[in-house]
């Protein structure tokens, strides 16, 4: 994600902890969720354990400098790290203004115990995507339990009352009460994908409040939104500057072909971001490992690609990566869209079918992808690994070329086109002989006319 504009080296932070973190909550944070955030947002994590206080004071606070010398980063890293803490459920910005700055609280949230951990489809089937199915296995087995589960074993432990006798059974006291509502840890922070693929709308909206949108022009128009972001790679912040260039001024209006017009230009003026995580489909779909165990290097870099860029940012990277002076062009970008909007394919997919049609061809259409759609859909390809299996059995197949097919016309050689084709001489007759003088004295007789005349 794009750093806001709001968020400096200059504010202050605080920290704040909203559960408690031990030596076994450090171990999973580092075994299961630094493969998902990278070492830098751990370390970010981590470091700010150790600054938590059971409560924290507005006079605490520190300068975010602080955090990017000890960490030696940028305060770009630092807020992609904080979004990635944020996005697994590590962590809850809160941030505040008074009359010396402004600064943020940092609410830390301990890491889900490894049994809710595997069982989250979200947290789990990312972990398999990065580190893969070896290592997965394996971090499985390292934190799995073995309690006694014998059936023939009988249970034989003391209840609570056969240990402890209540002789006067009162009311909770009030200080027991306020005990427990102060220790009382908040719910940590649920992992989903919300609606839309996990688009963060509500920064969206924050960022289009100072334009004068319609109410409900967002809601109205989310579907659309979503298809042109996802085609582009467009984060909430630049996808704001473009919405408020395409609303109507008098209405508040949102007009989405100028909308689509206004992304198009900015793309073709500059090289286009690829998606970045937030953007990027949260649940990859596991394939097996024989499956892509014996990509070669090709496969694996164009399956690399397929994976992090916008299909919008794959077409013209593809074009012209096959020739330097080519440009996607209108009807090129058209058929592409359609084709990402009736959701068919993952973009990623789309991503291998734009590839492997570029091979063979000079532009797409859309007839011509429908073609290659349709022979993917009935050979039942869904993922990009799928793709690339269909691609290997088609390039095995015989080449079928039955355009202009004719059949071959066999005709008889003449005999004097032969190479021993000799002239036979035959006797003329008496007849032919006097026919053929009397025809001559004929012409003879009109010359001389023609010449006395």
């Amino acid at each position: 994600m794009e750093r806001p504009q709001n968020f400096m080296a200059q504010d202050d932070y605080l920290v704040a902890q909203a559960t408690y973190f031990s030596n076994v909550d450090q171990h999973v944070a580092v075994s299961l969720y630094q493969p998902l955030v990278g070492p830098v947002a751990m370390a970010l994590y981590l470091s700010l354990w150790q600054e938590a206080k059971p409560r924290p004071l507005v006079s605490d606070r520190r300068s975010q400098t602080r955090l990017l010398d000890l960490l030696n980063i940028g305060v770009d890293t630092l807020y992609d790290a904080r979004v990635h803490l944020e996005a697994v459920g590590l962590m809850k910005t809160y941030t505040t203004t008074d009359a010396i700055s402004r600064y943020y609280a940092y609410e830390l949230y301990a890491p889900v115990t490894p049994q809710a951990f595997f069982n989250d489809d979200l947290l789990g089937m990312l972990l398999y995507d990065r580190v893969g199915d070896a290592r997965y296995r394996e971090l499985a087995e390292e934190f799995a339990l073995h309690p006694v589960r014998r059936d023939d074993w009988q249970e034989v432990s003391a209840n609570f009352l056969d240990v402890y006798h209540l002789t006067n059974v009162l009311e909770t006291p009030t200080a027991a009460g306020q005990v427990q509502q102060d220790l009382a840890l908040k719910a940590a922070p649920e992992v989903s994908l919300d609606d839309d693929g996990g688009y963060d709308w509500g920064l969206l909206a924050s960022m289009l409040t100072t334009s004068n949108i319609a109410p409900g022009e967002l809601d109205k128009n989310r579907t659309a939104l979503y298809e042109m972001a996802r085609f582009y790679g467009l984060n909430p912040p630049t996808f704001a500057r473009q919405i408020s260039r395409a609303i109507d001024v008098i209405s508040g209006k949102l007009n989405l072909r100028q909308l689509r017009q206004f992304v198009e230009q900015t793309y073709r003026k500059a090289d286009a971001p690829a998606f970045s995580d937030q953007a990027k489909p949260a649940t990859p779909t596991p394939v097996s490992n024989s499956a892509i165990a014996d990509l070669t290097p090709p496969e694996a870099d164009l399956l690399k690609r397929a994976k992090s860029q916008a299909p919008r940012t794959f077409l013209e990277a593809t074009k012209k990566a096959k020739n330097a002076r080519a440009y996607a062009g209108k009807n090129e970008i058209f058929a592409l869209r359609e084709l990402v909007s009736r959701h068919v394919f993952p973009e990623a997919t789309v991503n291998i079918l734009i590839d492997y049609v570029l091979r063979s061809y000079d532009s797409l259409s859309q007839a011509l992808l429908n073609g290659f759609v349709q022979r993917w859909i009935t050979a039942n390809v869904s993922t990009p690994e799928s793709a690339l299996q269909q691609i290997r059995k088609e390039a095995q197949q015989p080449a079928k070329n039955t355009r202009n097919r004719r059949p071959n016309r066999q005709e008889d050689t003449p005999d004097w086109m032969k190479p021993d084709y000799q002239p036979v001489s035959k006797p003329v007759s008496v007849q032919s002989k006097q026919s053929i003088e009397a025809g001559l004295a004929r012409l003879k007789a009109m010359r001389k006319k023609g010449s006395e005349s």
